[in-house]
């Protein structure tokens, strides 16, 4: 697996860069920019330096990392996606780096990075064991990986599948149909879903669970930040679908006595 499984998601999401850059300009105005950056920065293992930000799509937290200093690099296995957020950077006036680069196998050295940060990537891993591995080596010892994510697409629970389709139909009846980013063709989704590791698995118990077996250390967990950093609309849409946060750091060097 890795080179085919990295095109197949990349084309999915090649698809969605329009669509979904337009729900990303949205939050980059207005006071949701402000809660993210916060989080962002409240959540850092240092004051600035190097940062990965994984599956960047548009550029949201590239951008946002970017306007408080850091020296930031986003990638993307969507061409696509980078396009978006290279033209976005620009508009800004903010200086970062992007690649097209596969999550799973990174281009870069050892040690290489102070803070890792993503959101909603870890949901579209086919191979997560090989990626959060690879996100540790790039981390400096002391560095800092903090992801957000939900169980977008876990239906083995009957009473979440009945309370997510009442969410919708309320949310209908507020704000009209919800935002849908996909633009491409019925076979190529199909394709990208058989490859989802997570659709079955209920999050964030396995990344607790998992997690220290990868090698990391002082993983905390926040299980729901839907109201904290969500627009009031997202919050009905999503309202039973919690959006987690999980921060876990690589082991410092052991000091010599």
């Amino acid at each position: 697996m890795g080179i085919s499984e990295a095109k197949a998601i990349g084309k999915r999401w090649s698809f969605c860069a329009d669509g979904y850059n337009a729900i990303i300009q949205n939050e980059f105005s207005g006071e949701l920019s402000k809660k993210w950056s916060d989080l962002l920065i409240g959540n850092a293992p240092c004051p600035a330096g190097k940062v990965l930000d994984v599956g960047t799509g548009p550029g949201f937290f590239a951008l946002l990392m970017g306007s408080m200093g850091w020296d930031v690099h986003g990638i993307d296995c969507s061409e696509k996606m980078i396009e978006t957020a290279v033209a976005n950077a620009q508009k800004a006036g903010i200086d970062a780096e992007f690649s097209v680069m596969d999550s799973h196998s990174l281009d870069f050295p050892d040690n290489t990075f102070d803070y890792i940060v993503g959101r909603n990537v870890t949901w579209i891993l086919y191979e997560p064991e090989k990626a959060f591995k690879e996100w540790l080596r790039v981390l400096k010892p002391g560095g800092r990986l903090l992801y957000l994510d939900g169980n977008w697409h876990y239906t083995l629970n009957e009473d979440w599948n009945a309370a997510r389709k009442a969410d919708e139909a309320e949310y209908r009846e507020k704000y009209g149909t919800p935002p849908n980013s996909y633009r491409g063709d019925e076979k190529t989704e199909e394709e990208f879903k058989k490859l989802l590791y997570f659709n079955n698995i209920l999050r964030p118990d396995w990344d607790t669970e998992q997690l220290p077996v990868f090698g990391y250390e002082k993983i905390k967990v926040t299980p729901r930040l839907n109201e904290e950093v969500y627009s009031e609309e997202k919050q009905l849409l999503y309202r039973s679908v919690p959006l987690f946060m999980v921060t876990a750091d690589k082991a410092s060097i052991p000091s010599k006595l």
